[in-house]
């Protein structure tokens, strides 16, 4: 069974409002991932939507689940930015950031429309309004999952 690491969220918001780099479709989409191990990392506090979740991991924790999957599914966090460090690609899901910014090249950059890009990209998130329009959807990324090159 392949094994697929997900990180849905970004660090929660000073201001306690729903980050706007959290993708809405997570259980959608799982809903679909029928045949796959998932496993999920992320910290107290995030809600749990698979049954192996892994909080609060050491950094080394997490490169060895990174090198151990055979995929990685992550908003715009820190996960990409870590699994860049150690040579693993996945599918990042962008909404209002520009992965032509921040995100690399060997991942699958999965961006609805470039007009939903906020207009500053490097301001504070806290002046952004939570959107799940700016997102694909999960057929989408289904239809990724299936065609990547490590699943």
């Amino acid at each position: 069974m392949k094994t697929i690491l997900i990180s849905p969220y970004s660090r929660k918001m000073r201001n306690g409002k729903e980050n706007p780099k959290n993708y809405s479709y997570w259980k959608e989409l799982l809903k679909q991932m029928d045949g796959y191990k998932i496993i999920q990392i992320g910290v107290n506090g995030e809600e749990q939507i698979v049954d192996d979740c892994r909080f609060n991991l050491l950094l080394k924790e997490i490169k060895q689940l990174l090198k151990d999957c055979d995929l990685f599914i992550s908003v715009d966090n820190f996960l990409p930015h870590l699994a860049h460090t150690i040579g693993k690609s996945g599918i990042v899901l962008w909404g209002k950031s520009d992965p032509k910014i921040f995100g690399y090249p060997e991942n699958l950059n999965l961006l609805k429309d470039r007009k939903y890009l906020r207009q500053f990209q490097f301001d504070i998130w806290e002046k952004e309004e939570f959107d799940e329009n700016v997102f694909v959807k999960p057929d989408i990324i289904i239809k990724k999952v299936d065609k990547f090159k490590n699943v």
